[in-house]
């Protein structure tokens, strides 16, 4: 990394992008505390985390691309575990655990192994574990992985709410649909160098829409949150919203509805153009761009 200089006001969600060997998880776990920049400093709240480890431990939620788990525990003991680690004990916690685990869908897990959870149950056992403490900053390294599109559009409103309580979010994801529907700011990560750094623009938000099966646009927009349906072919519609409505709202609509919803996206635009001509280039374009 060179001379990287990132900051996160409270309240604000960051999607930080980048082609793999970029740096993201690099930056990600120095913002964390787990990594010591070789120059440099990473503040929370005014405190050197370098400094002050204990501060990392409990003002930062961190979920790393592949959630460090321990597999010989059940779902209620990791969480536990992860509790004491932090320095938190009571029934406050214990109540805040029981609240993510039906949050994140994970009660009837609670007693399973961790070993035996498919990939996205361990993924969200991990996001249990960063929200556990209530931290001012989360950081989140593709948090999608394994995820439906129904989980996936819960996740987004997930980091909305921390985000609307108070606290910082940092997201790392290569899907930049996921990005343009959850962030307020982009930063694009190049060869170890911050190349673009920006608020994201909204309006009207427009989505793709992908069904299992065929249904016929007049259901769709006869759905609340839906402006306008254009239809792509039998199974895919391209779907704009009301204003004040998102992405999770039109998936809760569609599944109310009993629609068989297959994915859902939002329709590329600027931010996509602002990746690619940076991602894609030449040696000699980033020696004239340094």
């Amino acid at each position: 990394m060179r001379e990287l200089n990132l900051t996160l006001a409270r309240g604000q969600v960051l999607g930080l992008l980048g082609v793999n060997g970029a740096g993201k998880s690099t930056t990600l776990a120095m913002m964390a505390g787990a990594q010591r920049p070789d120059r440099g400093r990473v503040r929370l709240q005014g405190t050197d985390l370098a400094e002050e480890y204990q501060c990392a431990r409990g003002g930062v939620g961190w979920l790393p691309e592949r959630a460090p788990l321990w597999p010989e525990l059940t779902v209620v003991e990791h969480l536990d575990a992860t509790a004491r680690l932090r320095g938190l004990r009571g029934a406050a916690v214990r109540k805040r655990r029981d609240s993510l685990l039906e949050r994140l869908q994970l009660t009837r897990e609670a007693r399973r192994l961790v070993a035996v959870l498919s990939q996205g149950q361990r993924q969200r056992v991990g996001l249990a574990c960063a929200l556990l403490h209530e931290p001012p900053l989360l950081v989140l390294d593709e948090p999608g992985n394994g995820l439906d599109p129904l989980q996936a559009a819960q996740l987004r409103e997930l980091i909305r709410e921390r985000a609307d309580a108070g606290s910082g979010v940092v997201l790392s994801t290569h899907l930049l649909p996921e990005v343009t529907a959850v962030c307020d700011r982009v930063a694009i990560l190049h060869e170890g160098v911050l190349r673009h750094d920006a608020p994201l623009h909204s309006g009207q938000e427009r989505l793709l829409l992908t069904l299992a099966q065929p249904v016929d646009a007049a259901r769709l927009a006869a759905l609340a949150p839906v402006v306008k349906v254009e239809t792509q072919d039998a199974c895919r519609h391209r779907i704009t919203l009301r204003d004040g409505t998102d992405a999770p709202t039109l998936a809760r609509a569609v599944v109310e509805a009993g629609m068989p919803l297959a994915g859902l996206q939002p329709v590329a635009g600027e931010l996509e153009h602002a990746f690619m001509h940076i991602a894609t280039r030449t040696p000699a374009e980033e020696a004239d761009a340094a």
